[in-house]
Parts: structure tokens; sequence; C-alpha cells
């Protein structure tokens, strides 16, 4: 089922509640980096290390009990998907935490977007901006439009710096199954704010649209398109994110821009008091 509606036109952050000393105890750091990756499956330690070496956190949570077949801990093992997050110009630490430890983390309001269930989180230390934040969930539970895949893991090394739905958007695009190309180029922290702002306005009115975008379009400078999607109401951030780029496929118009080339680009996604997500992407030649 495609997005209620979707328009375009041419010229949040989460943080996770439950600190490291709440997990476990802190204790001297026993290191084991594989291709460059430091691997600790003690959290309190993982995170720590993180901090320490400026460092992304990627902590894949097992399921409680059975699960899906594929295991996101031996996707993590290859040598060739560590090799990717080591070449990604900045450094990695993984975890794998114990049962308890990961029952604590799934209760935590941060990671409500986990649905419940096994998956995969990252935390970044590595960025000012975002220091100690969550901006990455991939839920292992299928929902109605993302169902997840171990390779989904693999784009986590190359998102750019950003915030939960700023990444999740990103992925969401790079994830559609005909490749598009709108975040191959530069992204460009100011159309990302562009994007947060205008989604986080068409969340506050609840309406979809490109309000104000004579102003808007003339402060970015240049030839510059923006697109924008809403979602069906009550979906989580990644059904959502899924949902609007399959809405913008619909649309030649809406996927000229989205899967084109661009110099430079920025997407963001908010949800409104409907529970209707909006979201916004804005492009510069």
């Amino acid at each position: 089922m495609p997005a209620r509606s979707m328009s375009w036109m041419m010229p949040a952050v989460c943080c996770l509640a439950i600190a490291a000393a709440d997990a476990a105890p802190s204790r001297e750091l026993s290191l084991a980096s594989v291709n460059g990756v430091q691997r600790l499956d003690d959290y309190a330690s993982a995170s720590e290390a993180a901090r320490a070496t400026a460092a992304m956190l990627l902590v894949a949570v097992e399921p409680r009990s059975g699960g899906p077949a594929d295991d996101v801990g031996n996707h993590l093992d290859c040598a060739e998907v560590q090799e990717r997050f080591a070449s990604s110009g900045t450094p990695w630490v993984f975890c794998r935490p114990d049962p308890a430890t990961a029952a604590a983390l799934l209760a935590d309001p941060g990671l409500k977007e986990m649905r419940g269930g096994a998956g995969v989180f990252v935390v970044d230390h590595a960025h000012d901006a975002w220091q100690g934040r969550i901006v990455s969930i991939l839920p292992r539970t299928p929902g109605t439009y993302y169902r997840f895949e171990p390779r989904h893991v693999n784009e986590l090394a190359s998102l750019p710096a950003g915030s939960l739905t700023q990444r999740s958007m990103i992925l969401a695009v790079r994830l559609h199954p005909e490749h598009p190309r709108s975040t191959a180029g530069l992204f460009d922290p100011g159309l990302a704010a562009e994007a947060e702002a205008h989604s986080t306005h068409q969340a506050r009115v609840r309406r979809q649209g490109h309000h104000g975008w004579d102003v808007r379009s003339q402060r970015l400078g240049g030839a510059a398109a923006e697109v924008c999607a809403e979602s069906w109401e009550h979906q989580d951030l990644l059904d959502s994110c899924v949902d609007c780029v399959a809405s913008w496929r619909q649309s030649s118009g809406h996927w000229r821009a989205v899967s084109g080339g661009h110099a430079a680009y920025g997407y963001d996604i908010r949800r409104g008091s409907n529970s209707i997500w909006y979201a916004t992407g804005i492009f510069r030649e």
C-alpha cells in the first residue's frame, strides 16, 4: 500500500536512557580487534571503549529464544563485513550483549523502534552533534513495509553522521530495489536541517505540502528540488520511511528527483500528533 499523498517542487533525536554504568559495572577494558573493528560484548565496557576512541557503537541484540534464521552475530563476524566498517573512515565498536543486558536495553523507551525484539542499534560516540545518541535502529521483527535482512547491517557503515530520523530516511532510499542515486552525492547538513525544519512544520500543521518553498528555495540558493510525502497512520519509523520512498516511486516527477544524481542532498521525517509521518527530501545541483 503506497503512502497517502506526496508532492514535489523544483527551483528528533533519541537518546538511550540506560547508562552504560547501569548495564554492568565498568571494568578494565580488554579489546578484541578484528580487521580494525573492536569487539566487546560487555555493554558497559563497549560503551566506554566507544567514548574513549570516538567510535560508533553497534549493538546486536539477539533473540531471547528461537528467532529469525539469519544470525546477525554471525554476519558481523564475516571478514568482509568487518572490513566494510573498518574502511568507513570512522572507528567502530561491535557489541553482542548477554541476554540479561539485552532485555534491559529493550525495555528502555529509547529503543521503542526495535519493535520489542531482536535487532541492531547504533549509538554515536564519534560526532559531537550526536554524542551518545541512538542514530540507527534495525528491528528484526517484521513490520508492514520494513523487513530486516542481514545485508541491511552493511549499509550502516556508510550512512552519514545525522539523527535517527535522517539516517533512517537515507537508509530507506538506499534499500530501494531500484537503487536510486539521490544519496550518492554529498550529504549536506544544511539541506538536512532544512528537511528537518520542513518535516517538523508539516507534522505540526498535520498537512503535507511545500509550504514556504518560495522563501526556502531562495535561502538555499541555486537550483534546488524538494520532495515531500506522508505515511499512513500508526506506523513506526522505518515502516514510514520505506512507505514514503515507495510513494515517491509512484510518481515520475518525484522519482526523477529521488532516483537522480545530485551534488548534495538532505532527508528527514517527523511524526505529527495525528500519528502520520511527514518526509522531506531536498536536493541541490
